[in-house]
């Protein structure tokens, strides 16, 4: 009787106390990933829990791990379409957004343990509409099993639907 409660209760109280933490954590995760991201500055780290979406030549230090494609719509209308997309998605909630929309940087967590993932978005003006660089990584763990590509791609994919593209 007394390993069953203990079966229930160690991990109940493991739980708990990791939201507890994670919820102390989160307030700083915002503030220093919640900030807008400098793609021209952008160094990839080690850890394959991440994915960068960039137009050729735009990220002068990090290789993107898709080519980001052109939108033959304004940057406003894909910026638009974008943050629509990204705030649709479950516990996910923009930290910031600059004057003019075009850069933002949303958090999504996920649904049973809250590990926070960061995605940083910018909406260029280019000749024949407009592109995106994006950037998404997790902050726990080593690998993301495909969900920041995921994440990205269906994004995209959103838009490409609202857009009729």
């Amino acid at each position: 009787m007394m390993w069953g409660i203990l079966a229930v209760a160690v991990p109940v109280l493991l739980f708990a106390g990791w939201h507890g933490v994670n919820a102390m954590r989160l307030e700083g995760l915002k503030r220093e990933l919640g900030m807008p991201v400098d793609f021209n500055r952008l160094v990839l780290g080690w850890k394959p829990n991440q994915y960068l979406l960039a137009p050729p030549g735009t990220t002068a230090q990090a290789t993107p791990h898709a080519e980001a494609p052109t939108f033959p719509i304004p940057a406003e209308r894909l910026r638009d379409l974008l943050l629509a997309a990204a705030t649709a998605e479950p516990r996910a909630q923009v930290l910031y957004r600059s004057n003019d929309g075009l850069r933002f940087t949303v958090m999504q967590q996920t649904a049973l343990m809250r590990f926070p993932d960061f995605v940083s978005v910018e909406v260029r003006p280019v000749p024949g509409g407009s592109t995106v660089l994006a950037y998404s990584r997790s902050v726990y763990g080593i690998r993301d099993f495909g969900v920041n590509q995921k994440r990205v791609e269906g994004w995209l994919a959103e838009v490409k639907a609202q857009a009729g593209l």
